[in-house]
């Protein structure tokens, strides 16, 4: 074997350097995923609050007139709830159960179309029974390299959270 040939297999210059780029970029890699999941939870978290929270207001509403203010009111100000999250939807409704079934007195749509919604109400509401039902739905994208959101959701992930609450004051008329 030449001398030059042999002097060059032996030599570790540089070899650090090499080593330090594969684990720092793996490294770096696995800081990102953790940034992602976390975010995730959170954003899945805060989107099954703010649907609480925002059923439990409108429930506490004296009268079906005050329920539908607060729904205008609400989605008129409805940057100052999601701020983080700019592209969050929210569906406001009242609600009636009135003969076994679930109808809609105002909102932000004018039906209900969400049979998990209308399930839950069904099952938690009595017959005249007034209450809330509110649907946040928002989406989390990734901050991880393309290549790697290609096996996750390139267009991000989606999380939807409803509450039903029925409405504390029962001599409301929808």
């Amino acid at each position: 074997m030449p001398a030059r040939l042999d002097t060059f297999l032996r030599s570790v210059r540089g070899t650090a350097s090499v080593e330090f780029a594969v684990i720092s970029s793996l490294a770096l890699l696995m800081f990102m995923g953790t940034h992602d999941i976390v975010f995730m939870v959170n954003t899945k978290r805060d989107v099954n609050r703010a649907s609480v929270v925002i059923a439990r207001a409108m429930s506490t509403c004296s009268s079906s007139s005050c329920m539908s203010d607060l729904i205008d009111a609400y989605i008129k100000r409805r940057a100052n709830t999601f701020v983080r999250y700019p592209g969050a939807t929210i569906d406001m409704y009242m609600i009636q159960r009135s003969g076994g079934t679930v109808k809609v007195c105002s909102g932000t749509r004018t039906t209900l179309t969400d049979a998990d919604v209308i399930a839950s109400a069904g099952n938690i509401m009595r017959d005249g029974d007034i209450g809330a039902a509110v649907i946040v739905s928002s989406t989390y994208t990734s901050v991880l390299p393309r290549f790697v959101k290609t096996y996750i959701s390139p267009s991000g992930v989606s999380y939807r959270g409803y509450a039903i609450d029925v409405m504390t004051n029962a001599n409301a008329i929808c």
